[in-house]
């Protein structure tokens, strides 16, 4: 199953557009995501500011790219390679988050 991230303004009440691109990863690996950098991923809902967790992303690559090792039960859950992506899933949202820092992140398992 995938989780999907997008970046998103609000223009007005209830109203929102889209900004950067859809981040997708595997809805399997959430923990990983939370043992490496903190954040919480929820369906359906909004995950915060992008000035608030860049520094989570940071955190979360540092942590994959200097213990990879101390993650590889991960790899048996999302498959292998699954450390490589989501260095690379947390590098592309940062990447997004840094181009637009007044949106907001929303998350929901992508169909």
């Amino acid at each position: 199953m995938q989780y999907r991230v997008v970046l998103r303004i609000q223009v007005q009440e209830n109203h929102w557009i889209k900004v950067g691109d859809d981040h997708k990863t595997l809805w399997e690996i959430r923990g990983l995501i939370e043992d490496t950098s903190g954040w919480v991923l929820l369906n359906q809902e909004k995950l915060g500011s992008t000035e608030s967790l860049v520094p989570m992303f940071e955190k979360g690559i540092l942590r994959l790219q200097n213990s990879p090792d101390s993650y590889l039960s991960y790899e048996a859950i999302g498959g292998m390679g699954t450390i490589q992506n989501t260095v690379e899933f947390y590098q592309n949202l940062m990447k997004d988050c840094r181009e637009h820092p007044y949106a907001e992140l929303y998350g929901e398992i992508a169909t």
